[in-house]
């Protein structure tokens, strides 16, 4: 009785290690083909973004290369005709300074309670005049008014631009900056007062017109609009720049200032 089962057990196992063997083929098959399939994967994959990777000219690589720390070069055409869409261009412009055909145009975004704003005022701005005066730079002025619910800056740079109706606003710019260095280089609360001696102590001549475009819907307007354009690109911080096709944020030391413009300027006029 005890052989039967023995020899039923020894006629199984051929049958079993036949389907082992076979199982084991299977596999090998299996893994050989996941590796083809993935090989291929990785070919295509890399095929495709090779073909639609963006090209750069080697002078543009060397410009890349010669950048300060901290500076942004803008290479897409979309992304050079945002930066003009803030070119005003006018040699009329009052919150502008320097030469508007000069090879290198800055555009300047401020708030008028960022301490920051004010760091780049009272140590940056002053050494780049040499650049404003030989006809190499112009910096044209916006407003972007972050600290408007906090500090009311918003009123400030309202009032900065009735003071550009009678040509002061470089000077009420001076005043703030000064200002603010007074209150330890902090924020700058505003009123109607304080925006109105400002404008007394910057030389505004005529205060009464003053408080009018001070009051004006087309002066708050002007401010609002700047702000919305500015926010519109992607900035939503102050100081920022563009310089050419250059971007900056933060008030970065004169020299990364300097060393943009040079470069900005080698290249050739960016009107």
């Amino acid at each position: 009785m005890s052989e039967h089962p023995k020899s039923g057990r020894e006629k199984k196992k051929p049958a079993l290690i036949a389907l082992l063997v076979l199982l084991a083929l299977a596999f090998l098959v299996l893994v050989f083909s996941i590796a083809y399939y993935m090989g291929s994967a990785k070919n295509n994959t890399t095929a495709q973004e090779s073909s639609s990777a963006p090209k750069t000219s080697a002078s543009t690589s060397q410009d890349a290369s010669e950048l300060p720390q901290g500076v942004n070069q803008i290479t897409d055409e979309q992304g050079k005709k945002l930066i003009k869409s803030f070119y005003r261009s006018d040699p009329k412009d009052s919150r502008a300074i320097g030469n508007p055909k000069a090879p290198v145009t800055m555009v300047q975004f401020s708030d008028f309670s960022c301490p920051l704003c004010y760091q780049y005022e009272s140590t940056v701005f002053k050494q780049l005049k040499p650049y404003i005066d030989n006809g190499t730079l112009r910096i044209e002025f916006n407003n972007l008014s972050i600290f408007a619910a906090q500090y009311h800056s918003d009123l400030a740079a309202t009032g900065a631009i009735a003071a550009s109706k009678q040509g002061k606003f470089w000077q009420f710019l001076e005043q703030a900056t000064q200002l603010a260095t007074k209150q330890g280089g902090g924020h700058i609360s505003w009123d109607d007062q304080l925006v109105t001696q400002l404008a007394k102590s910057s030389g505004v001549s005529d205060l009464t017109q003053f408080n009018k475009d001070l009051k004006s819907a087309d002066t708050r307007k002007i401010v609002e609009d700047e702000s919305t354009h500015a926010r519109s690109v992607g900035i939503n911080g102050t100081p920022a720049f563009f310089i050419n096709d250059y971007f900056i944020s933060g008030s970065l030391p004169a020299d990364t200032f300097i060393k943009t413009i040079e470069i900005a300027a080698k290249q050739g006029n960016n009107k």
